[in-house]
């Protein structure tokens, strides 16, 4: 006689067996940090207050974008949720904040954190605990040369600005005099390098800038009288020394940190038709790119108090490009897949981006710009997308 009682604990114990391995196998697909089968949580560090807030509007406009995908159906069937640290541009703030949210929320990988020395002091914490930084908001050179792992640089640093400014005057300024401008630090020194090792046929003199003289070195320059001048430095550095003359008859060429609709407010009228700067994404002013159309929409309906201006633009940029990463990186979601996928964003062009090459030797998103000149109601732009790694 079949014993029924054994028979039914032997089903049961079966049974338990079976739905103990689906559920360890449900967990290992979810098992990472920070992802769950309805969310992907991601953090950054934002100066929300204090003197820096201007480029809060960074993490704000993030956030819009973020929401309008999940209103599409997320990423995978996830959605994103975004939690910012306010860290006043301050480093010690951001350790601290990081650290309380960290104790309370499982986080799967920074995105977009502003700031050089604010991340300088994040990383350590970041590579204790291997959370990929996803396109930082610093353009320190030290976050992708050399390659780290698991960190990957947004903004043109000065080397990839100088590559691709001496690349253009390479190819329309062929036999002019040339006079090159530098802010007279170390990261400006070694641009200098990289823009004349991409002159070709371009006649160069130097001129370190130094605090105090700036006027002299425009008298200087004015006496040589260069037939286009190049000026190196960060956003303070070279509107110090723009300002510091008002008899400007040649181009100058300047990097991604005048790339503002503003420029013309900010100059004297009549060096709008001299300046080229270098830009990646549209302009406030350009209404009839299409990813501007986009993100005027989003911003209506996601942050409707929040004013479009370039660091809406480059939010909406950013989080564009972090999508793309989770997208391609699939359901099975994890931080060594979506490293691996970052680097292999191959010439990819969102609607608010240039070109994208990312792979294992390359960390650095914004790599591709343009020259373009800002005008006091357009943008023109003078060159294709120039790659300058």
């Amino acid at each position: 006689m079949i014993d029924k009682t054994h028979l039914t604990t032997k089903n049961l114990l079966r049974f338990a067996a079976i739905m103990m391995m689906l559920l360890f196998k449900t967990t290992y697909c979810y098992a990472e940090s920070g992802v769950s089968t309805r969310r992907i949580v991601l953090a950054t560090h934002q100066p929300l207050s204090g003197p820096a807030q201007e480029f809060s509007s960074i993490g704000k406009s993030a956030q819009a974008y973020f929401q309008y995908v999940n209103d599409q159906g997320g990423v995978h069937g996830r959605t994103i949720e975004l939690k910012t640290i306010d860290d006043q541009l301050k480093s010690e703030i951001a350790e601290k904040k990081f650290l309380e949210l960290t104790v309370k929320t499982d986080i799967f990988a920074l995105f977009s954190g502003i700031g050089n020395k604010t991340h300088q002091g994040l990383y350590p914490l970041l590579k204790q605990h291997n959370l990929p930084s996803f396109f930082v908001g610093s353009d320190l050179p030290e976050w992708t040369l050399p390659v780290r792992e698991y960190v990957f640089g947004f903004l043109p640093t000065a080397d990839i600005e100088a590559r691709i400014l001496g690349l253009y005057a390479t190819q329309n300024h062929a036999g002019q005099e040339l006079i090159i401008w530098y802010a007279e630090k170390p990261i400006y020194l070694r641009a200098v390098k990289a823009l004349t090792d991409k002159l070709y046929g371009v006649p160069a003199k130097l001129l370190p800038g130094k605090t105090g003289r700036l006027a002299a070195e425009w008298e200087l320059i004015l006496k040589k009288k260069p037939d286009f001048l190049i000026a190196l430095g960060n956003f303070s550095d070279v509107m110090g020394f723009l300002n510091a003359t008002s008899n400007l008859t040649f181009p100058v060429y300047t990097g991604h940190a005048l790339a503002d609709s503003r420029l013309p407010d900010w100059l004297d009228k009549g060096f709008v038709n001299w300046l080229r700067v270098l830009t990646a994404y549209p302009l406030i002013m350009e209404t009839e790119h299409p990813g501007q159309n986009l993100h005027i929409k989003i911003l209506s309906e996601y942050a409707p108090n929040l004013t479009p201006n370039r660091w809406t633009i480059y939010g909406h940029a950013v989080a564009e490009l972090m999508v793309e990463v989770l997208n391609k990186t699939g359901r099975a979601l994890s931080r060594a897949k979506a490293v691996r996928t970052a680097e292999n964003i191959n010439h990819w062009q969102g609607t608010m981006l240039p070109p994208i090459f990312l792979d294992s030797q390359n960390h650095l998103a914004l790599t591709t710009l343009r020259i373009s000149q800002i005008l006091n109601d357009k943008v023109i732009h003078l060159s294709d997308w120039i790659d300058g790694r």
